[in-house]
């Protein structure tokens, strides 16, 4: 039986729209969970990306600082600790994790406690080109890593209602050593 929408009086169509209500309202109530926990996911992602960078950055400047600090390493080819290898390190390790070499606050929760901070001298054979000619030289390196835990907002995962485990953010550097 077909019935024609322009025949059907007022009441009957308002019988129709009867049978649609609540029906927007049931299907909000079933993608609202879905749309928190998406949200929330983006957060903590935004956040985790935040962190790494500045976990980066900061072993970046580590690295640098040691890399121009005088009579930290021997001479090539050994590059071994030099007199102020073990002072250097620790405000080395100091500037890493706080916004101030000494002093500061903590840049990353987590990087003070569960944190390790990891401090290498080595030695390369590096290409160099003089001349339109390829010489090798042994030079010094100060490599540098970091890795710490990422404290979530939401407890101990990155995306909320989901144990998905620890996330360790890592972070690596390495600076040919000057030693003005």
């Amino acid at each position: 039986m077909l019935v024609d929408i322009q025949s059907m009086t007022k009441t009957d169509r308002r019988a129709g729209n009867f049978l649609q209500s609540g029906a927007a309202l049931l299907e909000f109530a079933v993608l609202l969970p879905l749309l928190v926990i998406l949200l929330f996911g983006l957060v903590e992602f935004g956040r985790a990306l935040l962190q790494e960078n500045t976990l980066t950055k900061a072993v970046t400047t580590g690295a640098r600082y040691l890399a121009r600090m005088p009579n930290l390493m021997t001479p090539p080819p050994h590059c071994d600790p030099g007199t102020g290898w073990a002072a250097a390190v620790a405000q080395a390790e100091a500037l890493i994790e706080k916004d101030n070499a000494g002093a500061g606050n903590v840049i990353l929760p987590g990087l003070d406690g569960e944190g390790t901070i990891t401090f290498d001298g080595a030695w390369r054979n590096e290409a160099v080109s003089v001349s339109g000619s390829t010489v090798y030289i042994n030079v010094c390196v100060i490599e540098v890593e970091a890795v710490t835990p990422f404290v979530s907002m939401s407890g101990d995962s990155l995306v909320p209602f989901f144990q998905l485990g620890p996330v360790n953010l890592t972070a690596r550097a390495e600076e040919r050593y000057i030693g003005e």
